[in-house]
């Protein structure tokens, strides 16, 4: 008897590890490349020369966005409106204005703009003054951070301060849900993602993304050593699933095919990091992209362009005038 379960326990070992080796060799893992070219995830790159004049001088380009036909930028603190052909339209902003941050409500043609003391200016197209209100701010909050529109309401990301169970003070992130005219709607406790691994619960300079119509907050990684590896793992939990009301901050963006984050660090390594859902390979680089569609060079920083993952943008200054920086803007492959 003793013999017969001898034999059989043994054949039940052999039997599981010959199935857990075969499973191992026969397992796709996802590929990593250390250089790619533009054209591995791009399906267009439209290439836009910005008009400049006497009363455009563009310099330090940032927060670049979109509504069809209508390109919007910040430079040197003021809020510019240009074409998609690349014409000079205006200048949303006046002087005394310094814009830190804004958003585009579509719907309504609107541009809503939080200047250095909070308080929020909202615009038309043609730089007209609609009106003017002050953040809702609370005594416990400590940093308003990006601002987005969605589904007809504006959201924030904010850090604030609050005491735990046992009255010490804790940071904390929070994400905001108002109203157009700045009255609070709704707002969600946010937590890092889990990540299979001892991480800090905190996340500097979140940004507002959407994906299948819902909300959620993206924050890049400055280190780059575990991103692979944990993107792995965030597809195989299933915290990719963003559903209504969901409050996890994740460390990629996520596109109908690619996850992406980059990062422009002055301290650590320049890196962008993209995995291909499809075919199940990933692009760890990090000088960045080379250009086969234009032959620009290399791209350090992928930007952007809107809150779903579908577009971003690269700026490259013009050979020919260093006055007139060209906009590439890359629509990913699907």
């Amino acid at each position: 008897m003793r013999k017969a379960f001898t034999f059989l326990f043994s054949s039940i070992i052999i039997l599981y590890g010959w199935l857990g080796y075969n499973l191992i060799r026969n397992q796709q893992l996802p590929s990593c490349q250390s250089s790619a070219k533009l054209s591995d995830i791009a399906e267009e790159v439209i290439a836009i020369s910005l008009e400049t004049h006497h009363n455009c001088k563009l310099k330090q380009i940032d927060l670049i966005k979109r509504d069809k036909e209508h390109i919007f930028l910040v430079s040197n603190q003021q809020l510019f409106h240009f074409h998609s052909s690349g014409k000079f339209l205006g200048v949303i902003t006046p002087q005394g204005i310094v814009v830190t941050d804004y958003t585009i409500a579509p719907t309504h043609k609107c541009l809503i703009v939080i200047g250095t003391n909070k308080e929020v200016h909202y615009y038309d197209y043609d730089g007209q003054l609609l009106g003017k209100r002050f953040l809702p701010i609370e005594d416990s909050w400590q940093t308003f951070g990006q601002i987005a529109y969605h589904d007809n309401h504006l959201w924030a990301t904010i850090d604030l301060v609050n005491k735990n169970l046992n009255q010490q003070t804790v940071l904390e992130q929070w994400l905001y849900k108002f109203d157009l005219n700045l009255r609070v709607v709704e707002k969600r406790k946010l937590e890092v993602a889990d990540l299979g691994r001892i991480n800090i619960n905190y996340s500097p300079n979140p940004k507002i993304k959407t994906y299948n119509g819902n909300i959620y907050v993206y924050a890049t990684d400055p280190q780059q050593t575990h991103i692979l590896n944990d993107t792995l793992y965030l597809i195989n939990s299933k915290q990719l699933n963003i559903t209504d009301n969901y409050s996890k901050i994740l460390p990629i963006q996520i596109g109908s095919r690619f996850l992406i984050t980059s990062s422009c660090d002055p301290i650590e390594q320049n890196y962008i990091f993209c995995y291909d859902q499809q075919q199940r390979k990933a692009y760890q680089i990090k000088n960045g992209l080379e250009d086969n569609y234009y032959m620009t060079g290399i791209i350090s920083k992928l930007q952007p362009l809107d809150l779903n993952g579908q577009t971003y943008y690269y700026l490259k200054s013009n050979k020919e005038t260093d006055d007139n920086p060209i906009l590439y803007i890359i629509k990913m492959k699907v």
